[in-house]
């Protein structure tokens, strides 16, 4: 047997990267076709210009959770509208355990007002991001250095001095991150 095709024949938790919005007419179609699936999402209130809104949105956008055997079931789900590609760690398809999208389920469940998901990429030194609240709202900062998960340590654009700011994360603006 060769080395691309093992002979492992347990299903296991996949990670699906799918195209954009594509999440939940995904998981319909995997249903439909008798392949199990999981979609976190999380109900959310949004603003129109004329009314509020309640949403279910994912909370991880472009991706979903299928449980297959790999080597025989990858096809399948490939073939489908709204599948882009499997996920890959260290050239091998990256799974997920039963516990952590228990665990995932459960902080959705009990946390989901509170519960916000960001990729930890957007911490990188040299990144240009908008203040939103508590001191320098409004302000355009550089990211210098991330001290922990929770502060960062920033320089305001533009000043050869360095003048130095800690602030906590959560005071951040990720949707309107500068490049």
């Amino acid at each position: 047997m060769s080395e691309t095709n093992p002979p492992i024949e347990e299903s296991a938790w996949y990670i699906v990267y799918t195209k954009p919005r594509a999440e939940k007419k995904l998981s319909q179609l995997l249903t439909k076709y008798t392949l199990e699936n999981y979609v976190p999402i999380r109900k959310e209130r949004k603003k129109w210009t004329d009314r509020f809104k309640w949403i279910h949105t994912p909370i991880l956008p472009s991706y979903i959770f299928v449980k297959i055997v790999f080597w025989r079931d990858k096809n399948k789900v490939l073939q489908l509208p709204g599948s882009h590609h499997f996920v890959f760690h260290k050239g091998q398809p990256a799974t997920v355990s039963q516990e952590e999208l228990d665990l995932l389920e459960e902080g959705l469940q009990k946390y989901a007002d509170s519960l916000k998901v960001r990729p930890e990429s957007v911490l990188e030194k040299g990144k240009l991001v908008r203040i939103v609240s508590g001191a320098f709202s409004g302000k355009t900062l550089e990211i210098l250095k991330v001290k922990n998960k929770t502060l960062v340590v920033l320089r305001f654009p533009g000043i050869d001095t360095a003048i130095t700011h800690e602030i906590k994360v959560d005071d951040l603006a990720w949707e309107e991150l500068l490049v």
